[in-house]
């Protein structure tokens, strides 16, 4: 019970970091935030004790740092380091597969890495919606309450920053 009730603390955590992220306007931005989430959600999974979503989540914060430090350079990620997060991402998932619902985060965590080689932020919020839609389904199974109040306001404030920065533009 006691584990529950910390993941549920980085469950709020989590709620803010994820809110946040949709409405900064610049990509460094959306990336500082985005690296606080999956931080933060890693340490809920882990008390979970769901460890292939803690697993892709604390690689998915060193995949987001290694990505700032390039956009923070004005270069673009190399398609080798891209491929080589993608096939850490699918190792961690196959290493610690218990069931089909495994195949969740690990499908999560490919999509991720796609949005965070994005340059535009509408892309980044675009990709960010489908993977948010996935955690949400992940979330509900595996009991991460706070995780999925997360994403539903996380699907929210997507919408609602396609809408002031995507589409009220145009």
């Amino acid at each position: 019970m006691n584990n529950f009730i910390i993941a549920q603390f980085f469950g709020i955590l989590g709620i803010i970091f994820s809110v946040l992220s949709m409405q900064m306007k610049t990509k460094r931005n959306i990336m500082l935030m985005l690296l606080a989430l999956n931080l933060a959600s890693a340490l809920n999974f882990l008390f979970l004790n769901s460890i292939p979503a803690s697993l892709v989540c604390f690689f998915a914060v060193f995949e987001t740092l290694i990505n700032y430090l390039f956009d923070s350079k004005n270069k673009k990620v190399p398609i080798y380091v891209v491929i080589f997060y993608i096939v850490v991402n699918i190792l961690l998932g196959a290493s610690s597969y218990s069931s089909i619902i495994d195949i969740i985060p690990v499908s999560c965590a490919i999509i991720y890495c796609l949005t965070v080689c994005m340059n535009k932020e509408s892309n980044i919020r675009k990709l960010m919606f489908s993977n948010q839609s996935l955690w949400l389904i992940y979330d509900i199974i595996v009991k991460a309450y706070m995780f999925s109040i997360s994403n539903i306001l996380t699907l929210i404030s997507i919408i609602i920053a396609m809408y002031r920065y995507d589409y009220k533009k145009k």
